[in-house]
Formats: structure tokens, C-alpha cells, sequence
């Protein structure tokens, strides 16, 4: 949504190659799967999103934090990305939502095109469905941050760090991918399987649509009830001894 949201070729390439040589002197460095799941939430939100929204700042956001907000979205969404998530021949799903976010820049750092769309959106500018309250969309930015973050340090196999980041992105801005992604990973320690366990089942009432989460959550299930069978186990063959000694001591002498 915007006044001209049309790019030309030349703006294509140029803000391409540029996004494309930050990823080159410095990679995303994000875990693959926490990738695919941003890039579905913001597939899922593209088309009725306006430009505020894509970029994820305030309606009264400066110049830098628009700036800062691309720059992050660029490099998220860049169809460099296509092969590392298995979109390979279906890179212009990327390629759409770059153009998007270039789109979103262009217009709201540029005044004119800025007032001018910000007419265009009239009520809905400070609208509850575009704007909420500063908080709200302050405590969004963060949490997005958290998850994007807890992808980094969770393909560094910083579990731990990882975890707490997406536990604090979960209670200001509840998302499916956050729930999925958090349960990955709480899953890795089996002390913690029955809090992966509750994450991932939040994930699916939310509406999760990765495909790994069934699994996921199924795998987890089956951990579970593994280590329950294990220790009856475990508890049925420490009461055999103590059984066996009773008759020892007991038992008639011979």
C-alpha cells in the first residue's frame, strides 16, 4: 500500500546489491528454521500490512530508525536467502517481499511521499490496527528482535541465552513461531521436555503453521513417555534387591 509502491529497475538493483554486499562483509548468521518461520509471519501479513507495519516502527519513527528498521528487514528478506531456505526456483516470494520493504523505505524517508501516503492512510494512520498504543508496538520491536537474536545464538548452540530471549519475546508479543522455536530448543535438555512440551502446544493453538511443530511436538511426546517407562523401570530393579536381601537376612538359616 503506498502512493507509487512500484519500483523502478534501477531502485531494484541498486538497493539488491547494496543489501546484498552487507550480507557478504557480514552474514545473517540466523538458524535456518527461526529463518523460514519469520519469512512465513511476514508472508502471512505482506499484503494488508501498511508500510509502518512492514517495516515495524511507529508512525512518528525518524529518519534512522526507518533507516535501521530496513536494514534489518532487507537483510532478513533478501533473495540471496532463496537456496539456504529451499526456495530455489521460488526465490520470487523473496523477491516480492524485498521489494516490498524497499518499497515501505523509499516512501517513508522521503517527506513528501511520506505526507503523502500518510494521507492515503487517513484514520488508520493512528488507527488500534496500525498504530495500538507506543508500547504495544515498542514491546513488538523487541521481541522481534529477541526471536531474531535467539536464532543466532541457537546455531551457535548458545541454548541457554537463547532460550531466556525467546521466553521474554513470548510474554510481550505471543507468536507461534516463537512458541515453536522456544520448545526447539527446551526440547534439547531432557529435564525440560515437559516445558517444551507446553510451548509447542501453545504454538499450535496459535494457529503454527510450520511443518517441523507437529513433529516436533510428537518427538517430544515420545521423550516423554520413553523416560517415564525408564524409570518404573529404574524404580521396579532397585525394589528387587531390598526384596532379595529381606529373604537373605530372614529366611531360615541352613
Amino acid at each position: 500500500m503506498g502512493p507509487s509502491s512500484d519500483l523502478s529497475e534501477e531502485e531494484r538493483r541498486l538497493f539488491s546489491a547494496r543489501i546484498e554486499l552487507g550480507l557478504a562483509e557480514r552474514p545473517l548468521g540466523l538458524d535456518p528454521a527461526a529463518h523460514r518461520q519469520s519469512i512465513a509471519a511476514l508472508i502471512e501479513r505482506v499484503g494488508v500490512a501498511s508500510f509502518y507495519e512492514l517495516l515495524g516502527v511507529a508512525p512518528g519513527a525518524s529518519m534512522a530508525e526507518v533507516h535501521d528498521a530496513y536494514e534489518r528487514l532487507g537483510r532478513l528478506v533478501h533473495p540471496r536467502h532463496a537456496a539456504t531456505l529451499g526456495l530455489d526456483g521460488r526465490q520470487g516470494v523473496l523477491e516480492h517481499l524485498f521489494e516490498r520493504a524497499t518499497a515501505a523505505y523509499l516512501t517513508l524517508v522521503q517527506p513528501e511521499r511520506r505526507k503523502a501516503y500518510d494521507h492515503q492512510l487517513g484514520d488508520r494512520l493512528w488507527s488500534a490496527e496500525t498504530w495500538g498504543t507506543v508500547r504495544g508496538d515498542e514491546e513488538r520491536q523487541v521481541a522481534r528482535r529477541y526471536f531474531v537474536k535467539a536464532g543466532v545464538l541457537a546455531a551457535q548452540e548458545e541454548y541457554h541465552l537463547a532460550i531466556e530471549l525467546l521466553r521474554q519475546a513470548v510474554h510481550a508479543d505471543p507468536l507461534p513461531e516463537y512458541y515453536t522455536l522456544l520448545g526447539q530448543l527446551e526440547a534439547k535438555n531432557p529435564h525440560w521436555l515437559r516445558l517444551a512440551e507446553a510451548s509447542l502446544e501453545r504454538a499450535v493453538e496459535l494457529g503454527g503453521r510450520d511443518p517441523a511443530l507437529t513433529a516436533t511436538l510428537t518427538h517430544v511426546r515420545e521423550q516423554m513417555a520413553g523416560t517415564a517407562a525408564a524409570e518404573g523401570g529404574a524404580s521396579a530393579a532397585a525394589a528387587t534387591p531390598k526384596a532379595s536381601r529381606g529373604k537373605r537376612l530372614f529366611g531360615p538359616r541352613r
